[in-house]
C-alpha cells in the first residue's frame, strides 16, 4: 500500500487564498509532505534499521480533516511561540493587549497566529519549498509588521533543514517581539497505535524555566540536577522499570550554550522498536519539550492518516525556539526584530537508523 498522501486531497481555498499539498523528494529516499495552511509538516518518510521507509510525523490526509484536527499538529509557530501571560505585555511604555486562546493566556500566536494562516508557497526544486507570510499589528496585536521567509530543504544525510529569516518592513512602528518553532509530532515507530512510551530521549541543557500553575513560564531558571525531567542522560518516555511512572512533559529547557549563529545539538530520540533515530540541532537558544499526553482528548475524535485516531502520547514535539513570555520576564532576553535587524534561524531534525547518532 502507497502510505505517501494524496495532493489532490488537499486542494481549496481559505480566506481566497489557495491551499495544496506539496512533496518533497531527495534521491536517498526521504519525503516530506507539507501543507502551506500553517506551513504543516503533515509526513515525514524516512527508513528504519531494515531501509524500509515508514511514517515518522503525525498529520491528516485531507484539507477537511486538517481544519477539523489538531491546529498545531505539523504546524511552523509564530509570531510568539508558547504562552503570554494574561494575553497581554507592555513594552517601552506601550500595553499590548492579545487575544486569549488558552484560558486567559495567549498561546502560540494566537487565533490568528501562523498556524490558522495560509502562506504563499513556491517549491522550486523536488527537495526544497520556501513560504512566506506577513505579521501585521491589525492580525495578531504585535507590535510591528514582519515579513517571514520559511524554507524546508531536505539533505543527502537524511535531515529535514527548517530555515526562516523574520524582516520587519520599513513602517515598522516598533521593534516586534518574535519566536518560531516547528511543531512536528514525530513518532519514530509510525503514526499507528504505538505511544511514544517505547522511545528514548536525550535533552543538552542543565537548567529548566520555572511555570506557574498554567505552564506559564515566569522568569526563573531551575537546574535539573535532582529533578524528575532532568534528561541530560537518555531516558525511557514510559519509564525505565516496571511500575515506573511514564514522564509527562510540557516544559522549556535552557539550551547548553553555543555559538547563536551555529547549530547545536540540542536532543537525541530513539526507538529500540525500529531502530530509527532522530537529532536535532538548532540555533535556537530553547526546546520545548512536549509528550502530547492531553493529544486526542477533546469531544471529538482526533482522526489522523489512515484513519488512525490520535491518542494520548502518539508523538512527541521537540520544538526549537526563543524564550517563552519573555516579553513578561525582565530576566530573559527577549527577541525583537527590528529594521536592520533580522531574526533568522535554522534547526535541523536529522534521521538515522542503529545506536543513536549513526546513520
Amino acid at each position: 500500500m502507497d502510505i505517501r498522501l494524496d495532493p489532490q486531497r488537499f486542494v481549496g481555498e481559505i480566506d481566497g487564498e489557495p491551499v495544496a499539498l506539496f512533496r518533497l523528494r531527495h534521491a536517498n529516499g526521504m519525503e516530506v509532505a507539507v501543507c502551506n495552511l500553517g506551513a504543516k509538516v503533515l509526513q515525514i518518510l524516512a527508513p528504519d534499521r531494515d531501509g524500509v521507509l515508514g511514517d515518522v510525523a503525525l498529520g491528516y490526509d485531507s484539507l477537511a480533516a486538517l481544519q477539523a484536527g489538531t491546529p498545531s499538529m505539523g504546524a511552523f509557530i509564530g509570531r510568539y511561540a508558547g504562552r503570554i501571560a494574561q494575553a497581554r505585555y507592555t513594552l517601552e511604555g506601550s500595553r499590548y493587549p492579545l487575544e486569549a486562546n488558552a484560558g486567559p493566556h495567549a498561546i502560540h500566536g494566537g487565533p490568528n497566529g501562523s498556524r490558522h494562516r495560509v502562506f504563499a508557497a513556491h517549491q522550486d526544486a523536488p527537495d526544497r519549498l520556501t513560504l512566506r507570510l506577513r505579521f501585521d499589528p491589525s492580525t495578531d496585536g504585535h507590535p510591528g509588521t514582519l515579513d517571514l521567509t520559511l524554507s524546508y530543504r531536505l539533505t543527502d544525510d537524511h535531515a529535514l533543514v527548517i530555515e526562516h529569516e523574520a524582516v520587519a518592513v520599513c513602517n515598522a512602528s516598533s521593534p516586534s517581539p518574535a519566536s518560531f518553532t516547528p511543531h512536528i509530532f514525530f513518532n519514530l515507530e509510525g503514526p499507528g497505535d504505538p505511544t511514544i512510551d517505547g522511545h528514548r530521549l536525550q535533552v543538552n541543557a542543565a537548567e529548566w524555566l520555572t511555570t506557574d500553575a498554567d505552564n506559564v513560564a515566569m522568569g526563573a531558571l531551575a537546574p535539573l540536577e535532582g529533578h524528575p525531567l532532568d534528561l541530560r542522560s537518555p531516558r525511557r518516555l514510559g519509564g525505565s522499570a516496571p511500575g515506573e511512572p511514564p514522564l509527562v512533559i510540557d516544559h522549556a529547557y535552557r539550551l547548553n550554550m553555543g555559538r547563536p549563529d551555529k547549530e547545536r545539538l540540542c536532543a537525541t530520540l530513539s526507538s529500540e522498536a525500529s531502530g530509527r533515530t532522530l537529532q536535532v540541532w538548532s540555533t535556537e537558544p530553547v526546546l520545548q519539550v512536549y509528550t502530547a499526553d492531553p493529544l486526542g482528548t477533546g469531544a471529538l475524535p482526533d482522526v489522523g492518516k489512515q484513519g488512525v485516531v490520535h491518542r494520548p502520547r502518539a508523538g512527541i514535539c521537540l520544538e526549537p525556539q526563543q524564550y517563552p513570555n519573555a516579553m513578561n520576564c525582565p530576566a530573559f532576553p527577549l527577541n525583537r526584530v527590528a529594521v536592520g535587524r533580522p531574526y533568522r534561524a535554522r534547526t535541523v531534525y536529522r534521521f538515522g537508523c542503529g545506536e543513536p547518532g549513526t546513520q
